[in-house]
């Protein structure tokens, strides 16, 4: 099965189906969020692997509405950002824009992912939902400090990891969607 054919089918699934989808999702965006190291003002995650292969496999809608979710449940407190993160301040702090551009990206990515053609193209395609992520977060950041440190410091540092995680992604998408 490729992942277009995964994404038509997990549109099919029955409501209760549907909730277990982004419950999972949400544990595991949260499970990715433990993995962070502070290497300046935007940790380094597995939240974007995370949130690529959620929309790889489910599609745009479910992945936006794993993301959402799983940002309903930081507002509310519970401890599933970067850290163990949890609270309104946590959701609309400095990283805020790199959380809304998740969503974003989310979308996009879930929506395209029915047209790629292989890992190569699925890798683009996350590549570019990285950029979604890292554009709208350095605006959100550069609202805390000067657009030139915003992005030395918040963006410069995270470009390795997402073209690791972007590939990583999209290898195990083609893995589980056959």
């Amino acid at each position: 099965m490729t992942a277009a054919a995964s994404r038509r089918s997990s549109s099919a699934h029955s409501l209760p189906v549907q909730a277990a989808i982004v419950t999972a999702g949400v544990v595991a965006m949260a499970a990715a969020s433990r993995v962070a190291f502070d290497l300046g003002p935007v940790p380094i995650t597995l939240q974007t692997y995370a949130l690529f292969v959620l929309a790889g496999l489910f599609g745009g809608r479910l992945g936006l509405f794993i993301v959402v979710t799983w940002l309903a449940a930081a507002a509310l407190g519970l401890p599933v950002l970067a850290g163990g993160a949890g609270g309104w301040k946590a959701v609309i702090g400095h990283t805020a824009g790199f959380l809304a551009g998740m969503a974003a990206a989310a979308w996009v990515c879930g929506q395209g992912a029915a047209k790629a053609k292989g890992w190569v193209s699925l890798t683009a395609l996350f590549i570019a939902g990285h950029l979604i992520v890292l554009a709208v977060g350095w605006a959100g950041l550069a609202s805390f400090m000067a657009p030139k440190a915003a992005f030395e410091s918040g963006i410069l540092p995270l470009l390795p990891g997402a073209a690791v995680k972007s590939l990583a992604a999209a290898l195990t998408v083609r893995l589980f969607a056959r």
